[in-house]
C-alpha cells in the first residue's frame, strides 16, 4: 500500500491482514486499492471477491504450485546446497523429482492433461511444515552481510549487547522476513532486504546499538 504495508489473504479463509513495521492486524472493513491498482473490498474481516480478482488469486495459485517443489528444495537445502545434510533436503528432492516425472507423463499421455500433479499439492503442504521442513539458514561463506544482517548488527550489536531493545527485535523479525523471501528470490534483491536498507538510511527507529 501506499503507506508502505502489506496486504495478505489467507486463501482458505479470505481473511485479510496488514502488515507494518513487524505487526500484523486485521484490514479494517471498506474499499482498499492495493499497489498494482487492484481493488479489494473487505467485509467483517473477509475479502469481497469480484471476478477479476478471483481470476487474479486464482492465477497466483497457479503460480505458487508451479514453483513449490523446487522453492522447498531452496527453502530446506539451501539456495546453494548449504543444508544438503539436513535430514528433510532428500525428501524434498524426491518431490521435486517426482514433479518432474509427473511432468514428463503428462507430455506422454493426454489423459494428464489439465489434472492437478499430486507432487506439487505435497510441495504446497511441506513448505506450510515448518517443523520438519525447515528453512535453511546457512549461507555461502561471504565478507558481504545481507542487508537484513547488517541492519541486525547495527541495531543488536555486534555481541549483542542491544539484544533486548524494541528496535532489534525488530530487526529479527526483518532478517527472518528476508530468509525467507530469499528461497523464492535467489538474486537477493527482496522486499525486506529493500526495507532494512532504508531503515538503515533513515535511522529514527533503528538507531546503532552504544
Amino acid at each position: 500500500m501506499q503507506d508502505g504495508s502489506r496486504i495478505s489473504i489467507d486463501p482458505q479463509t479470505n481473511k485479510a491482514s496488514r502488515s507494518a513495521q513487524g505487526e500484523s492486524q486485521p484490514l479494517w472493513d471498506g474499499v482498499h486499492q492495493l499497489d498494482n491498482g487492484a481493488v479489494i473490498i473487505v467485509r467483517d474481516g473477509v475479502v469481497v471477491m469480484d471476478a477479476e480478482l478471483l481470476e487474479s488469486h486464482e492465477r497466483q495459485q497457479r503460480e505458487m504450485e508451479q514453483v513449490a517443489c523446487m522453492q522447498l528444495v531452496r527453502k530446506v537445502c539451501g539456495i546453494h546446497n548449504e543444508c544438503q545434510k539436513h535430514p528433510a533436503c532428500d525428501p524434498a528432492r524426491q518431490l521435486l523429482s517426482l514433479e518432474k516425472e509427473e511432468l514428463r507423463n503428462r507430455g506422454l499421455n493426454p489423459i494428464w492433461q489439465g489434472v492437478e500433479l499430486d507432487s506439487r499439492r505435497l510441495c504446497l503442504d511441506a513448505l506450510n511444515n515448518e517443523n520438519y521442513f525447515q528453512v535453511c539458514t546457512k549461507r555461502r561463506s561471504t565478507n558481504r552481510k545481507s542487508p537484513c544482517q547488517a541492519l541486525q548488527k547495527q541495531v543488536c550489536g555486534s555481541r549483542g549487547q542491544c539484544a533486548r531493545t524494541q528496535a532489534c527485535d525488530a530487526a529479527r523479525q526483518l532478517l527472518g522476513m528476508e530468509r525467507e523471501e530469499l528461497v523464492q528470490v535467489p538474486s537477493g534483491l527482496t522486499q525486506s532486504g529493500a526495507e532494512c536498507r532504508e531503515a538503515m538510511e533513515e535511522g529514527r527507529f533503528f538507531k546503532p546499538c552504544e
